[in-house]
């Protein structure tokens, strides 16, 4: 809740006040996490990539979908969320995109990944902060965590990765993720918090990470271009890519360097951030596309006299 884009949402879901529906960004982005935690937890680390081929890949990828539909629905039963009509009617279309997705993770990440240490998915995460005499504690869980041992990714031999996992219809810009809430609460666990790697070992220091690798991984960006398109390439050079090319890395992968010196100026940002909510300012800070998926956005203060004829959240 401290990191949401929207002060008001996190009020009104705090009161309750909030529909319990599922639409369909939010159903497909657990699917696809889900999906990428059984790749990531079974195989990407301990199979050979060559088992991940043809017919082999096709059934790996359908058993993370099932898998994934399995673990989203008994999610979203505990939350007590019900999928709306348009997820029931297109939930195959929806596992299908999924799946044409996870193809592309498995084929184009994998061989990376594979020559990576896991470190965990969906990793419960503490910080605690201190400013003024008072202790502001802060909780949350990271997709992916893996140690890059052989520098695949080439952001430094033995480097720490924390990945999120992100299907967006847009994909960020820097000047947006330098100033990203959630990032930035994610790196500073990683140099000062503590993680349960291991349900045995408790909440724990990472070793050897005092300046984790922060990635957004843009997961639509695995499918190929739909269009000729000109872009950059991994290197930073114009290319003109044709429909049905893959996208480079970079484009998929998209990194977040916090700098050393700022891990007060992040800390502060977040206790501020408290201190705002215990005060009981809550601003609205709309948005043209989580506005209208928004499970509070009934309950939200608007400026015209009535619902428009024609709004929909789905």
């Amino acid at each position: 809740d401290l990191t949401d884009g929207c002060p008001r949402r996190v009020q009104l879901r705090w009161e309750g006040k909030l529909l319990p529906h599922a639409p369909t960004a939010l159903v497909r982005g657990m699917l696809a996490g889900a999906s990428c935690e059984f790749l990531h937890k079974g195989h990407l680390h301990t199979d050979t990539p060559h088992t991940w081929t043809d017919d082999n890949q096709e059934h790996l990828v359908q058993e993370a979908v099932a898998v994934g539909w399995q673990d989203t629905e008994s999610s979203l039963a505990d939350d007590g969320r019900i999928i709306t009509d348009a997820v029931e009617k297109n939930i195959e279309k929806i596992k299908s995109e999924v799946a044409t997705v996870l193809s592309s993770y498995v084929r184009e990440l994998g061989p990376l990944f594979s020559k990576t240490k896991l470190l965990g998915c969906e990793t419960p995460c503490r910080l605690t902060l201190s400013d003024e005499g008072e202790d502001f504690t802060f909780a949350s869980h990271t997709d992916l965590i893996v140690r890059d041992v052989a520098n695949v990714f080439g952001y430094g031999k033995g480097r720490v990765l924390i990945i999120d996992w992100k299907w967006r219809m847009e994909a960020p810009t820097k000047a947006y993720l330098s100033r990203n809430m959630q990032f930035a609460m994610y790196w500073l666990m990683g140099v000062r918090g503590k993680f349960k790697l291991a349900e045995w070992a408790g909440f724990s220091k990472i070793c050897e990470c005092s300046n984790p690798q922060m990635i957004w991984l843009h997961l639509p960006y695995l499918k190929p271009y739909s269009r000729k398109t000109i872009g950059k390439d991994k290197d930073g050079n114009e290319t003109v890519y044709k429909k049905g090319d893959t996208r480079p890395i970079t484009s998929v992968m998209r990194q977040v360097n916090f700098l050393p010196e700022n891990k007060g100026r992040v800390a502060k940002a977040l206790i501020d951030r408290v201190k705002m909510y215990k005060a009981g300012f809550f601003p609205a800070i709309p948005e043209p596309v989580r506005c209208a998926n928004c499970e509070a956005e009934s309950f939200c203060t608007r400026f015209d006299t009535a619902p428009i004829h024609g709004d929909n959240n789905e």
